[in-house]
């Protein structure tokens, strides 16, 4: 293809200017150059390979799968093949990357056995994995080099998003839960193929760990708040049943006579079905739990942000003295308006005297006597009730976190004397 023909290349060098005059290719990134590579390169499919050998092509990458009985008839039959492979390479111009050609022998034996293949002069040993299309393969297709690597890089980028996402000011939650989405993309990449090795506790604990800190910096939330809170605020499905989701999706049973697109709304209504019942079911987020019991009317809303200060009320993790006090930084775990009542959430938002006008002015603006239990649907039922509640929140908040760096300066000075 001269597609790059009469053309000339400039480039910077250390020993200044220079050009190059170019006589074949496709400039990268170009809208034909995907075409022209695929009208050239469908010869290479088309080859007539042994019996029991096949040629799958993506791009540029060329995967060959032999199945064969014993080691020798598979080191025959993976020599044959790249012989033709590397004959119509070489035919068509081009050069085969021995360098980046892997092998893996994929077997139920327990004892450790490789195969040799030759590229010309070139010895290539199979290897216990191989990366192929971004997916560790190993000899027993369990994917633990997979699973093992996979958290790690997802980690990394979820660490570095938390930084841009700081619970107090940054984006507002529709953005952040589209930025979060980039950490659920790279964990669930290739998921329908590794889905069903996911079966060991260590291993789902792993993948769930960056996706929890997404969740966290989702919803705004501190780190005390459990995983099925946060997922429930950031309104994220919890990887895990994602990653059964696309299992199912790609499941030839499932729903058989159903159009993808279709497959893909049962899948998802399967999937909310699932998180409804571990939501249920689970010990942890009760109190959330008590004010958002229906997550698929919660995630479906067409308006509210989950802001800061509305998640220390939706997880009780906050500024409340009860909170504050589990961890050692305040001194009682009671209201100092109330007698030996615990300062929770609950206390706080519906029955403390100090809140009564705050209060008074939400349940004017949502016209509803405001409990834990229906305070989320009148929040849903119009975007001027979920303003009021959120405001309602703030001031409370704000006024709760006055009182306790009084506290702190008051108790700062009786240290001193």
């Amino acid at each position: 293809m001269k597609f790059l023909g009469e053309r000339i290349l400039c480039y910077d060098s250390d020993d200044g200017p220079k050009t190059y005059t170019t006589t074949c290719g496709v400039p990268q990134g170009s809208v034909l150059g995907p075409l022209l590579w695929i009208i050239m390169y469908d010869g290479i499919l088309k080859l007539q390979l042994p019996k029991g050998v096949t040629i799958i092509g993506f791009a540029d990458d060329i995967g060959v799968t032999i199945v064969a009985q014993d080691i020798d008839e598979i080191e025959v039959l993976t020599n044959e093949a790249i012989f033709e492979i590397r004959s119509w390479v070489e035919e068509a111009g081009l050069t085969l990357a021995k360098d980046k050609t892997e092998v893996v022998l994929i077997t139920k034996r327990r004892k450790q056995t490789s195969v040799k293949v030759r590229i010309g002069e070139h010895i290539i040993q199979s290897q216990p994995t191989l990366k192929y299309l971004g997916v560790m393969v190993d000899q027993r297709l369990k994917f633990k080099s997979h699973l093992e690597n996979l958290p790690t890089k997802a980690s990394g980028l979820a660490t570095l998003l938390a930084r841009m996402l700081p619970n107090i000011g940054g984006p507002r939650q529709s953005r952040r839960l589209l930025i979060s989405r980039v950490v659920s993309s790279i964990l669930l990449y290739a998921a329908p193929v590794w889905a069903s090795s996911l079966k060991v506790e260590a291993d789902r604990r792993k993948i769930a760990a960056p996706y929890r800190l997404s969740a966290l910096r989702t919803s705004c939330a501190y780190r005390t708040t459990s995983d099925e809170a946060a997922c429930v605020k950031a309104g994220m499905i919890p990887i895990g049943i994602l990653v059964n989701e696309g299992r199912r999706l790609y499941d030839p049973l499932y729903e058989i006579g159903e159009s993808y697109a279709n497959r893909r709304q049962l899948a998802r209504s399967d999937s909310i079905l699932e998180w409804q019942k571990r939501w249920d079911d689970s010990l942890k987020g009760r109190w959330t739990h008590r004010i958002i019991s229906d997550v698929s009317k919660w995630i479906k809303r067409r308006h509210g942000e989950v802001s800061y200060h509305l998640t220390q009320f939706l997880s009780g993790h906050g500024g409340y003295r009860a909170y504050l006090y589990r961890f050692g930084r305040d001194d009682s775990p009671y209201c100092p308006t109330c007698v030996m009542i615990p300062e929770d959430a609950e206390h706080v938002v519906f029955n403390c005297p100090r809140f009564v006008a705050h209060r008074a002015e939400a349940e004017i603006n949502t016209e509803a006597r405001l409990t834990p239990e229906n305070v989320a649907d009148h929040m849903l039922a119009s975007e001027t009730s979920w303003r009021a509640v959120e405001k309602l929140m703030k001031a409370i908040h704000n006024l709760l976190r006055r009182e306790e760096l009084r506290r702190k300066v008051t108790n700062n000075d009786r240290s001193r004397s």
